[in-house]
C-alpha cells in the first residue's frame, strides 16, 4: 500500500455538479457494469444497515470495486414526509485518501431509475411494451425519461397518489411517447406489460388480479422495514431476481412472501446479466417476473466514479484539505 507524501485535495460535489455530469446513457451503462462485475468477482463485500426513527430512518450503505478501486460510504437520511438528503464519501484505498463528498441525492434517483431500465433489458422487456409507472417523484420521472434509451416503449400509463402531479410528470419532457394517467394504480398496471413500483407505500398497490399474464414488475420502493408495493399473490408464482437476495428477505417484497422468503429469490440481477443464472422458460410467458431491489452499495460506488471521474475532466467541484499536510505523513 502506498501512502501519498502531499495528501490529495478532497473534491466537494454539490447536487449541481452532479447534475450536470450525468446523463441516462453514460448512467445506464454504469449501472449495468457494476452488476457485471459482481457477478465476476469485482467489488467488494457490500454492508448495509439502517437507523430508525419515528419520523423515518436513516440509511448507510458501503462498497467498493476492484476496478477502479475504489470505496463508497453512503449515509442518507430518509425522512418519511419530505425529501431525503445525505452524501457519498469516496475513498481511494491504495492512496489512503478521501477522494470526493458527493451530494448523493441524485446520484440515488439515477440509479435507483438506471437500475430499473437495466432490470427490465435484462428481464425481458421488450421493444413495442406499455409500461405502468406507478409514483410521481424523481425516480419515475427519471425512469420515463431514461427507460426510451433502452427499450422501444409502446406507451406509458402513470399513476400518483396526487393525480395534479401525475399530469404534470406526464406532460414534463415534452416525451415522444404517450403517457396517459390513471386514478388507480390497479388501472394503470392492467395496461401494462412492465410495471415500475417506486413509491414509499407501506401497503400493496398491486395484486395479481390487475396484471396480465407474464407480466414484469420492477419494484424499486420497498427499501425500509414495513414498505410494500405488492399484494403476496403477485410474488406467490412469481420468478423474482433481486438487486441484493440476502437483503431483500428482510427489508423488500421478498419480505412479505406468502410462503416464506427462503429459497423464493432465483438470482441476483448480475447473474442473469452475465448468464450465470438463467430464468425459467414460462417467465414472461405465463408466469410474472419480479425484480425486487433495494438499492445496493456497489452501485453508489460505480456512479460514484462515474461522476468523479466527469467533474474532474470539466473541472468541477471545490477542492479542500481537511487539514494541511503534516510533517512526516505517510510515516
Amino acid at each position: 500500500m502506498t501512502v501519498s507524501e502531499s495528501p490529495q485535495a478532497t473534491l466537494l460535489l454539490s447536487g449541481q455538479d452532479v447534475r450536470s455530469v450525468l446523463t441516462w446513457p453514460d448512467t445506464i451503462s454504469a449501472v449495468g457494469d457494476s452488476f457485471r462485475a459482481a457477478a465476476t468477482g469485482g467489488i467488494l463485500q457490500p454492508a448495509a444497515a439502517q437507523v430508525g426513527m419515528a419520523t423515518g430512518s436513516l440509511h448507510l450503505k458501503a462498497g467498493g470495486l476492484l476496478d477502479p478501486a475504489l470505496l463508497s460510504v453512503k449515509a442518507n437520511l430518509r425522512p418519511d414526509a419530505a425529501r431525503a438528503l445525505g452524501v457519498i464519501l469516496v475513498f481511494d484505498p491504495d492512496q489512503v485518501t478521501l477522494r470526493a463528498v458527493l451530494d448523493s441525492a441524485d446520484v440515488t434517483a439515477y440509479r435507483t431509475a438506471a437500475t430499473a431500465v437495466v432490470a427490465a433489458r435484462a428481464l425481458g422487456a421488450e421493444d413495442g411494451c406499455s409500461v405502468a409507472v406507478l409514483g410521481t417523484g424523481r425516480v419515475a420521472g427519471g425512469f420515463l425519461d431514461a427507460l426510451p434509451h433502452e427499450v422501444k416503449v409502446g406507451a406509458f400509463h402513470v399513476w400518483g397518489r396526487d393525480r395534479e402531479r401525475a399530469e404534470r410528470l406526464a406532460r414534463a419532457a415534452g416525451r415522444p411517447v404517450p403517457v396517459h394517467v390513471h386514478d388507480t394504480p390497479g388501472a394503470a398496471a392492467a395496461q401494462a406489460d412492465v410495471v415500475v413500483t417506486c413509491t414509499p407505500s407501506r401497503s400493496p398497490l398491486v395484486s395479481a388480479a390487475d396484471l396480465r399474464e407474464g407480466a414484469l414488475l420492477l419494484a424499486m420502493g420497498a427499501d425500509s422495514p414495513g414498505k410494500r408495493e405488492l399484494a403476496p399473490d403477485v410474488l406467490a408464482d412469481a420468478v423474482i431476481v433481486a438487486d441484493d437476495p440476502e437483503a431483500v428477505t428482510r427489508v423488500g417484497e421478498v419480505a412479505f412472501h406468502p410462503n416464506g422468503s427462503a429459497g423464493a429469490v432465483l438470482g441476483d440481477l448480475g447473474s442473469v446479466i452475465t448468464g450465470a443464472v438463467a430464468l425459467p422458460g414460462d417467465a414472461g410467458r405465463t408466469r410474472r417476473v419480479v425484480f425486487d431491489s433495494v438499492g445496493i452499495a456497489f452501485v453508489d460506488t460505480a456512479m460514484a466514479a462515474l461522476v468523479l471521474r466527469t467533474a474532474q475532466a470539466r473541472g468541477l467541484g471545490t477542492p479542500f484539505h481537511f487539514a494541511p499536510a503534516a510533517a512526516g505523513a505517510g510515516q
